[in-house]
């Protein structure tokens, strides 16, 4: 049995579903039981004090097993002492104003600041991790996982997170370039599911989750990496969905899931079938076992879809926006679907750059295009263009403020409107009174000093526009939101409406201070 073949032999490109396996590996991250182990020990630093929680526990009704139950155990006598002890707290003054003010439990935050803390790749595996980045440009669909960190996103850009059940169950998910991370994530600490609270909600809503799935598990071939094949959780998963299916649905899954499992100093990858059993149904599939990842992501690589699996979902995402208003949108041009002169059978969908589709195709060109140009020159379309038949519609659009500078700088033609308009936003037009006002408790000098301390993307725009112009360094200022573009493509599309404010205003603020300066003196 080849593994090659047997990854040749599927339909499609496959989901990646990981557990705390596939960074412990790389991040030498703690698994379940050592991560609570270390904040037993944060209790009272006695190396007695997690078998005194889980002797406790394992007294007590285990609804989910005994980690969660050990976890609340733990939870409750480490936030009595994180609100007396100032020495157990870890986390940002921006955190600790989040407990303060939203409640957010002490426990969960200082969690996801140790994960934070400790993610460091390990040098031993920048190659094999330098693959798994190659494989999510055209040959993994998409990603579930039950970790909290923030390996898999670090490595997969352009894929769109989904964080917790909520977010996958009532979200119009597309199936392809997204990460699904069930469990929650350390960007939302209070979404983290680690005890019996948590599990019990888990629960209510896994039938839902499980039917949300449902569809991803029969299109298309899952690889699970990361999980010991008696993990509870992966257990409770698979059993749900086994329960959805019949004999036949089962036996399709057979050839199409794959289960990587670790073992150290294994010389060979070693292939075998492996059949669970839940409540007397049968789930069949091939076991790899295997010390060396690299050989699994190279066969991998032999199979790959023609696109980019992030185009793909946006391709997905703009018809489905299409599909609800009946109407062209900025991503995709179109005739009148009623059109009595087109026959369904000639109605053609093309994919291309928007540059190839001419004017017609720039009249769509939404704010976030705009904007978003202005930091990754992503476009491809002439500045006279956009200028003579974008800027009129998005100027009024967004109230009068556009960033324009960079259009103007590389225009060849003259555009007395858009001069007018970009003299009206120098740098002091750009900034409210209200920041203005609010600059002397500003405790930031430079965009490099935000940086450092402001992780939250949002809270770090704003933080930089209240620096003075002096303090904004250009080249800094392009550098963070370069990144910001590269992590989060659709950020001013799907992102929240006071991010997105944020985000424009700084931009607009990098466009004067790179082009606008020299343009309009």
């Amino acid at each position: 049995m080849n593994l090659a073949t047997i990854i040749r032999n599927f339909n499609t490109t496959p989901f990646l579903f990981l557990g705390s396996g596939i960074t412990r590996r790389y991040y030498n991250l703690p698994n379940w039981e050592c991560l609570l182990k270390h904040f037993a020990f944060e209790i009272n630093h006695d190396d007695l004090t997690y078998s005194f929680y889980k002797n406790k526990a394992s007294q007590e009704d285990l609804k989910y097993g005994i980690l969660p139950k050990v976890a609340e155990l733990i939870q409750i006598d480490y936030e009595a002492k994180w609100f007396k002890d100032p020495t157990i707290r870890h986390v940002s003054n921006e955190i600790l104003a989040d407990i303060r003010d939203k409640g957010i439990s002490p426990f969960k935050a200082e969690i996801a600041q140790f994960i934070k803390d400790n993610s460091v790749l390990k040098q031993e595996y920048v190659t094999e991790v330098g693959m798994l980045a190659e494989l999510s440009v055209k040959n993994i669909t998409g990603v579930i996982t039950t970790n909290y960190d923030s390996f898999i996103e670090n490595y997969f850009t352009g894929y769109v997170k989904y964080i917790g059940q909520k977010q996958l169950i009532f979200s119009p998910i597309q199936g392809v370039a997204e990460i699904f991370k069930i469990h929650g994530s350390i960007e939302q600490p209070e979404s983290i599911v680690i005890n019996e609270k948590d599990y019990d909600n888990f629960e209510r809503n896994s039938e839902y989750l499980a039917a949300k799935l449902m569809t991803i598990f029969m299109e298309y071939p899952m690889i699970f990496i990361g999980y010991s094949i008696s993990d509870t959780n992966i257990q409770n998963i698979l059993g749900a969905i086994v329960q959805c299916l019949d004999e036949n649905q089962l036996k399709r899954l057979e050839e199409r899931f794959l289960f990587v499992e670790y073992e150290p100093a294994k010389k060979n990858i070693e292939i075998s079938p492996f059949t669970i059993m839940f409540d007397g149904k049968p789930l069949t599939m091939k076991k790899i076992v295997a010390d060396d990842f690299k050989p699994i992501y190279k066969a991998l690589g032999e199979i790959k879809s023609k696109l980019p699996a992030r185009i793909i979902r946006k391709f997905k995402q703009d018809l489905y926006e299409l599909s609800q208003c009946s109407s062209p949108t900025a991503k995709i041009m179109c005739a009148e679907f009623d059109d009595s002169r087109i026959n369904d059978d000639d109605l053609v969908l093309s994919i291309g750059k928007r540059s190839d589709f001419g004017v017609k195709g720039i009249t769509g060109i939404d704010g976030s295009d705009w904007y978003r140009n202005i930091i990754l020159n992503d476009l491809q379309i002439p500045a006279d263009e956009l200028l003579t038949h974008a800027f009129e519609g998005l100027y009024k659009q967004y109230s009068r403020k556009l960033p324009l500078n960079k259009y103007l700088s590389e225009a060849h033609g003259e555009y007395p409107e858009c001069m007018k308009a970009a003299r009206e936003q120098r740098f002091d037009s750009i900034i409210s009174n209200t920041i203005k006002n609010g600059r002397c408790r500003n405790k930031y000098k430079s965009v490099k000093e935000v940086c450092e301390q402001e992780k939250d993307v949002s809270k770090a725009a704003l933080a930089m526009a209240h620096l003075t112009e002096a303090q904004i360094e250009v080249d800094a200022l392009e550098e963070f939101l370069k990144e910001i573009f590269e992590s989060q493509p659709e950020i001013l599309s799907t992102g929240k409406s006071e991010t997105k404010t944020n985000i424009r205003r700084i931009i607009r603020i990098y466009d004067y201070l790179r082009w606008g300066k020299e343009l309009l003196d």
